[in-house]
């Protein structure tokens, strides 16, 4: 799944933050989240089979792990097809310039959280876990400057709105990312809450 919302994110990234052609948005985009989708499926009939056999009760922490990592992944594929949509909001002939100095950055960094998160679930490497958790949260940060920084700029309404958008998408993608990599090194009951104090 995370392969394939790394392959979704590359083809929408050269799209949006390079202007490459839209040119099968079907098998490059939307194939794949479908893809996604059913794998989502398939990984939770499993698991309820799995459980449903008498003796496997041992399994439920796995169980409720994979179930949540699946939620998480396939989200990503949803986000990354919003990022697509703002492509059409985006004027016509957009300063390149802008989106690369706004988002190339941020998107190497998400190319690079897909594979780090991928080896940290597959490899249950805590210490690769451990460098997603903390890259994401000051990815998460970064996103969260710059949309300040671009809502006080006087750039234009529409490269305004658009960069907005994208990086806040960006920020869900990488705590989806996160969230996954909590699963390698946090309690079931923490997953996905890695630093909230407890209240």
């Amino acid at each position: 799944m995370l392969d394939l919302g790394s392959a979704m994110f590359e083809y929408t990234a050269g799209v949006v933050i390079e202007g490459e052609p839209d040119n099968d948005p079907q098998v490059k985009l939307y194939d794949r989240d479908k893809r996604i989708n059913r794998l989502e499926r398939k990984i939770r009939r499993r698991v309820v089979t799995r459980l449903s056999v008498s003796g496997n009760e041992a399994d439920i922490p796995s169980a409720l792990i994979f179930t949540n990592v699946v939620k998480d992944a396939e989200r990503i594929g949803d986000y990354i097809k919003n990022l697509h949509e703002i492509a059409d909001m985006m004027p016509d002939n957009p300063d390149r310039a802008l989106y690369r100095e706004h988002l190339a950055g941020p998107a190497a960094a998400i190319t690079e959280l897909f594979t780090q998160t991928r080896q940290a679930f597959v490899e249950s490497d805590e210490e690769t876990a451990g460098k997603v958790i903390k890259m994401a949260k000051a990815e998460g940060r970064a996103h969260e400057d710059k949309i300040r920084e671009i809502t006080m700029s006087d750039l234009p309404t529409r490269d305004a709105v658009c960069l907005v958008l994208i990086l806040r998408l960006y920020k869900r993608l990488v705590a989806h990312m996160s969230n996954i990599s909590t699963t390698v090194v946090m309690p079931i009951d923490l997953i996905d809450f890695y630093d909230e104090p407890d209240s």
